[in-house]
């Protein structure tokens, strides 16, 4: 196994099986299409890496969705900092015309004025002033600031966006489909998760040794591996110039 690097083939982990089970030639369809299953279910939770793409707006206050994508995590703006501030998922906003090129036009025919606006404003119902403002009542808003809303329409691919969204553009954190060139690529770490997947499906090992396997994969990568450099900065943090107690 020297020549393994950090991905490896998906039809080499069904070798691997085949010739762990003593299992001839014939079972390396089967065995490959079981295995893309188990890629399909890893990447829902553990093993698919988060991709950031920029989507433009629709000219309806609608954005398509990524076609590989089959898990969104993040919807956004970019800040100046360089960091995503995330939108307010609003599930009132209605999928109703959203694919509809006359979408706004059509939500504007229906438009009625709630008037809480005009109720917050209302003298009889300010609380008190503080240096010139007011304090807002009980249940009309937290403090969390976001920079609009949106809703996923996950049976159509749609972000939709309410009529007065202002940004041209959103960020959309999202967890792809496997992809397949000549063949699907695995990280390495989860190898041993792809073939007990497929002895599972196989009836020649267990769900239990499965999930055994992808907690195992998923502690030697991503947030969850340990290097010296995190080590050494959590001590550095630690060391303050300041009085011990």
């Amino acid at each position: 196994m020297a020549d393994l690097g950090k991905w490896v083939t998906l039809k080499s982990l069904v070798s691997m099986f085949l010739d762990e089970e003593n299992k001839s030639y014939s079972d390396f369809d089967k065995a490959w299409i079981i295995g893309l299953r188990a890629l399909v279910d890893m990447n829902f939770d553990v093993s698919g890496e988060p991709m950031t793409v920029r989507i433009e707006l629709n000219g309806n206050k609608t954005a398509n969705m990524p076609v590989d994508c089959i898990s969104w995590t993040k919807i956004g703006i970019l800040d100046d900092r360089g960091m995503v501030s995330t939108l307010r998922i609003n599930n009132g906003l209605t999928t109703w015309m959203d694919n509809n090129p006359n979408r706004i036009s059509k939500l504007a025919d229906s438009q009625v004025n709630d008037g809480l606006g005009l109720l917050v404003d209302g003298v009889p119902y300010i609380n008190y002033y503080s240096d010139g403002n007011y304090c807002n009542l009980f249940g009309v808003g937290g403090g969390l600031i976001q920079y609009g809303e949106c809703r996923v329409d996950e049976k159509n691919q749609l972000i939709i966006f309410p009529p007065e969204f202002q940004y041209t553009s959103v960020l959309l954190e999202y967890i792809s489909s496997p992809e397949r060139n000549e063949d699907y690529m695995v990280e390495l770490r989860f190898q041993e998760a792809v073939i007990a997947f497929i002895k599972w499906k196989f009836k020649l090992g267990t769900m239990q040794e499965y999930y055994a396997m992808v907690t195992a994969g998923r502690r030697r990568g991503g947030k969850k591996k340990v290097t010296l450099q995190g080590i050494a900065e959590v001590i550095r943090e630690g060391n303050g110039m300041a009085l011990r107690t």
